[in-house]
């Protein structure tokens, strides 16, 4: 999905939409360097990687969590249920017994603070238990991928327990009970559940990765006491039958989303290998998730409010997966305490929400401020090269930046003109001095800003790169202090 079929949907106003293309002339008496804005007074991603008339005086929210749950949606992804069980197996803090042999785990620890926790570790802020754990697990990956009704705890009247066999009772009351003998064909994300000696007492449960028509191929916790992939003959007598998550869509492998990437601010053509992450309708982010200088692309799914985190996205497959915000927000990525690691945040209505805790963790922390009017893009950058990014906007109606170091007064500290009104804007520091700039997609070309933010002299570096349908992607690719464009499509 394009970024303006994303605003079409979500929110933002057609003015934003109804212009695209090249930008205007120069203002009479401009320097012929000045070939993108028209720029304004000067007050005294990255899009998506880091996300304009007047802003509102606006006060500090108070610090608090976001809800990661909300009323089940009438659907959820099968691609995401499958992408979080494969994010689990691929951690491998968390992927297995801790001493091996002992029962000790996270999932049942996640859930289950009953359950004894002696010799056993915490990971992210879980304290492991000891406990039989396929259930567990099955249902960590069905609540994070937003499975409706996963999400309800057993002590409040939740179907799923730490039980197997909860998940036979999960699809018989909602109506998505397969026997194995009625031929049903197993799609991903369903769970199966096995009876090994056939007395009737379901002893295992995991999550369908995929199948064909003679093999079922799983995901499953507990298994030789990790998480592992195992496949089994669709007649096998051990399996009793799948439970089908209540409104799951879709079933095909990640890949819809194609990265072009270069490193080369003047290259026109992308100069790193295809990354094929993600599936539309989610939109592409990018960061420093892991602080090695180096950023990687991820994804956003605007349907569900659920971030897709990886350190390395050429595998297809998130090793993060969290909801955060209300779905439809936007979203945006920065370095929010100059520790050199990126984090998320959303824009909700005038809200800006970052979280604080690290994209590994499970445990959420969030710091928020107001700024600007509902309708504005959120941007994010190290506008002063402290280390630190605070976040600003840009007003799609009238092509405006509205940049700030001390979002939380409400104020710009700079305010001008860039590029036509209804152009997609970005952030990325193009010339590796520690602070950002900011940018803007039009047609095919990517407009770079490179006089600072500060400055009312206005000099910019233009490449033409992807198709005017594409959306901008900006990144530091490989490590060198400098971001460059990329497009996905």
């Amino acid at each position: 999905m394009t970024l303006e079929h994303y605003y079409r949907k979500f929110g933002a106003p057609e003015s934003s939409l109804s212009r695209r293309g090249r930008p205007g002339p120069p203002e009479k008496g401009t320097p012929m360097s000045k070939k993108v804005a028209r720029i304004g007074a000067h007050s005294g991603p990255r899009f998506v990687r880091r996300l304009g008339a007047g802003l509102t005086t606006a006060t500090v929210l108070g610090s608090g969590l976001i809800a990661a749950t909300a009323t089940p949606a009438a659907a959820v992804s099968r691609n995401t249920i499958v992408s979080v069980a494969q994010s689990q197996l691929n951690n491998s803090s968390r992927n297995h017994e801790q001493p091996a042999g002992s029962g000790c785990n996270y999932y049942t620890g996640y859930f289950r603070n009953w359950k004894p926790a002696s010799g056993c570790p915490s990971t992210d802020g879980v304290q492991w238990r000891q406990s039989d754990w396929c259930a567990d697990f099955s249902k960590y990956v069905w609540k994070n991928a937003g499975v409706p009704y996963a999400d309800v705890p057993e002590t409040s009247g939740g179907v799923l327990t730490g039980w197997a066999s909860s998940f036979k009772d999960y699809g018989t009351k909602h109506g998505t009970w397969h026997t194995r003998a009625s031929g049903y064909t197993p799609q991903p994300g369903d769970s199966l559940v096995f009876d090994w000696d056939q007395n009737g007492t379901i002893d295992h449960v995991g999550i369908v990765k995929s199948a064909t028509s003679s093999t079922v191929y799983t995901i499953e916790g507990n298994s030789s006491n990790r998480i592992k992939e195992n496949s089994y003959s669709r007649t096998n007598i051990d399996i009793v039958g799948y439970s089908a998550p209540v409104g799951g869509v879709g079933g095909s492998d990640l890949g819809v989303l194609d990265f072009y990437l270069t490193d080369d601010q003047n290259s026109t053509v992308a100069t790193r290998p295809v990354i094929h992450f993600g599936n539309s309708p989610m939109v592409p982010i990018s960061g420093d998730w892991d602080g090695d200088g180096k950023d990687t692309v991820s994804a956003y799914d605007p349907t569900s409010g659920r971030f897709f985190i990886s350190n390395n996205p050429a595998g297809g497959q998130a090793e993060y997966t969290f909801v955060y915000g209300d779905p439809g927000a936007v979203p945006f990525v920065g370095d929010w305490d100059g520790d050199g690691k990126d984090n998320v945040g959303v824009r909700m209505g005038n809200g800006f929400f970052m979280r604080t805790s690290p994209v590994t963790s499970a445990t959420e922390t969030t710091q928020s401020v107001a700024y600007g009017d509902a309708p504005m893009i959120p941007l994010a950058g190290d506008w002063d090269g402290d280390g630190k990014d605070t976040v600003s906007a840009y007003d799609p109606a009238s092509g405006r930046f509205f940049i700030s170091n001390h979002p939380a007064t409400g104020q710009a500290e700079y305010t001008f003109l860039y590029g036509d009104s209804g152009a997609v804007p970005f952030v990325g520091d193009w010339d590796g001095d520690g602070k950002d700039n900011v940018g803007v997609r039009m047609g095919s070309g990517f407009y770079m800003r490179t006089s600072p933010v500060t400055s009312a002299t206005e000099t910019t570096h233009l490449v033409s790169y992807g198709d005017a349908g594409d959306l901008p992607v900006i990144g530091d690719w490989d490590g060198d202090g400098k971001d460059s464009q990329g497009i996905v499509r």
